[in-house]
């Protein structure tokens, strides 16, 4: 099963005013958190000069939240027929900053295509206008539902789907991918069999020479081993026979004492002949 892709949170203006402080660090649970130029611009405007206290409050605790919160600000704009604007309407500050948002967003879907990009705006045209364009990792959440999910761990329906669509792509580059292989290993295995074949052969021949060559001086060594071992076999039986042979037959009539004079006889020979 693949993976779950990578998140990255694009923030229009309206999720970072109807949360707290505390409620952006938690978005960072959910995945990377990017803030599109336009919008930091838009901030710093507040902050510098704003109308509305509650927006200047925002500003300023963005402001401070902003250096340490590892969010990244990002410039990337990405062109879709969708987001076409009619030149024969003028458009609103509002609508421009929020069309700048789905901008970035499908920039970012286009330069990432493996993480799933998720614009969390409260515009519901925005939000239709996303899910028109039908971009497999590109999808809109209202602020809402992004602090419920980072709050749960729940994630909202277009996510989830959004999600299966990229794993089934994942899974299908990764069958296709699987044969592609197979098909040029064969070649490959082929050729190998073509080079191998001609230059094994003077190979082999000239490593079974040297084995018989070694193999004859052993077969002779261990031969005449053989041959000495049954030659002394052989003397050792002849010893016992002519030692059994001398013992039954000679052995009697062989007497030392008759071969060697007495004590007695040497004193009459001396005496005779005196």
């Amino acid at each position: 099963m693949a993976a779950i892709p990578p998140v990255m949170l694009v923030l229009d203006i309206s999720t970072l005013s109807s949360a707290t402080p505390r409620e952006w660090i938690e978005f960072s649970r959910v995945g990377t958190c990017c803030i599109p130029q336009v919008i930091y611009e838009e901030m710093r405007l507040l902050f510098d000069r704003s109308p509305d206290p509650d927006l200047e409050r925002i500003s300023r605790e963005f402001n401070r939240f902003y250096p340490h919160s590892g969010w990244k600000i990002t410039d990337v704009v990405g062109h879709h027929a969708a987001l076409k604007t009619n030149t024969s309407h003028a458009l609103t500050k509002r609508a421009r900053v929020s069309l700048a948002v789905a901008k970035c967003a499908y920039g970012l879907a286009q330069e990432f295509p493996q993480n799933l990009i998720v614009l969390v705006a409260s515009d519901r045209e925005l939000q239709q206008k996303v899910y028109d364009m039908q971009v497999d990792n590109l999808c809109a959440i209202p602020g809402s539902g992004l602090i419920q999910w980072s709050r749960s761990g729940q994630r909202p329906i277009a996510v989830i789907q959004k999600i299966q669509q990229l794993r089934a792509k994942v899974g299908t580059k990764t069958a296709v991918g699987s044969t592609k292989p197979v098909t040029s290993s064969k070649t490959a295995t082929t050729g190998i069999k073509k080079t191998s074949i001609p230059a094994a052969s003077p190979t082999h021949n000239t490593s079974i020479t040297p084995k018989r060559a070694l193999m004859r001086p052993s077969l002779g060594i261990s031969g005449l081993v053989s041959q000495l071992i049954a030659i002394g076999f052989t003397l050792g039986a002849l010893a016992v026979v002519a030692w059994i042979v001398w013992t039954l037959f000679l052995g009697k009539e062989f007497n030392p004492q008759q071969i060697i004079p007495s004590s007695n006889s040497s004193e009459q020979t001396t005496g005779t002949f005196s």
